[in-house]
């Protein structure tokens, strides 16, 4: 190989440009050149080389010494070269070491750098839940038809996932990394704590509802828009207007998907069927709004809204029709 073609290549592995296969062919050259014409091409690069920042004086001392010290040994076995070439040699090392790279771990770099760039995506199904724990220790547990996002690399200097659909967290607290949940609406921010987030794309509002700790939300195409959260308290974002609101929740109705029972102690029943609705992704149509106070106590364990509603029927007396995700409920008149 020419001086030219690894002066080239040298070029192209301090820009940080040279190809994987480029690399193999420095790689090569370096190590089938002997001592004359490694001291040469390593000079001439050197002389070269303007764009670099220097070693503080004191390291490059030491490098040198450890150097010379190694040679002298050498010398002593009688199988040493002469100094002068391989101090200029140790030059020419010393920019790689100066410029932060490393051509033993070139490759791995390369190959860790594309590794952390990939994301690893969960999916839950249409029929159930699903539960993860992510890298930190995280639990997370995914409603149907939801997705979290996050990068490989997740928790070596942040810890961030996307959200599209509902999930409950219970974050593993870390001081020195915030938690981020980001969706197409709203990030929440926190450190360590237990929260829902609802991010359904089709849905009109997302939804944030605390369950321990603090959270911080803002809206993502307005962060000066943000909110804080103590337990107990909601914050729901509106598409259409693009506000925030802040209000008190018991979180039952906003969590009963993750439990597989619902219980109800002297709950209003617009509350019952506003849980019902979060748990079986239906809308319910009342025709008498007068009942929406009257307290309801029970548990439910069925798996279907339509078994709960034959169960709520026999109390209240209504009549219900179903059509796609709407429910018709009829009230009789007291």
């Amino acid at each position: 190989m020419t001086e030219n073609r690894i002066l080239d290549l040298l070029r192209k592995y301090h820009s940080g440009q040279i190809s994987k296969e480029e690399f193999e062919q420095l790689r090569t050259a370096v190590n089938c050149a002997d001592d004359e014409e490694l001291k040469t091409f390593l000079h001439n690069h050197w002389d070269k080389f303007e764009d670099y920042s220097p070693l503080p004086k004191e390291k490059v001392r030491t490098l040198y010494g450890h150097l010379q010290q190694r040679m002298k040994r050498v010398s002593i076995n009688g199988t040493s070269k002469r100094p002068s070439y391989w101090l200029q040699v140790a030059a020419g090392f010393l920019l790689i070491v100066a410029t932060g790279f490393s051509i033993a771990f070139f490759s791995q770099r390369n190959e860790m750098q594309q590794l952390s760039a990939q994301s690893v995506t969960i999916r839950s199904g249409e029929s159930a839940p699903s539960s993860i724990q992510l890298p930190d220790g995280t639990e997370v547990r995914l409603n149907v038809n939801s997705t979290l996002t996050y990068q490989q690399d997740f928790g070596q200097t942040d810890r961030s996932v996307t959200l599209s659909g509902e999930g409950y967290f219970k974050v593993k607290r870390d001081e020195n990394k915030r938690f981020v949940v980001h969706t197409d609406g709203i990030d929440v921010t926190v450190l360590g704590t237990t929260f829902n987030v609802y991010a359904y794309e089709d849905r009109g509002f997302y939804e944030m509802a605390l369950i321990e700790g603090h959270v911080c939300v803002n809206a993502t195409t307005s962060p000066d828009k943000m909110l804080y959260a103590n337990p107990n308290e909601k914050i729901t974002y509106n598409k259409r207007t693009g506000d925030l609101s802040l209000e008190t929740t018991s979180a039952k109705a906003e969590t009963a998907w993750v439990s597989d029972e619902l219980v109800f102690r002297h709950e209003p029943l617009r509350e019952v069927f506003r849980c019902l609705e979060r748990r079986f992704g239906v809308t319910f149509c009342v025709n008498d709004t007068t009942f929406e106070n009257d307290a309801y106590t029970g548990v439910f364990r069925e798996k279907s809204v339509e078994a709960v509603l034959d169960i709520l029927r026999q109390h209240y007396g209504f009549k219900y029709k179903r059509v796609g995700d709407e429910i018709y409920i009829h009230m009789k008149t007291r």
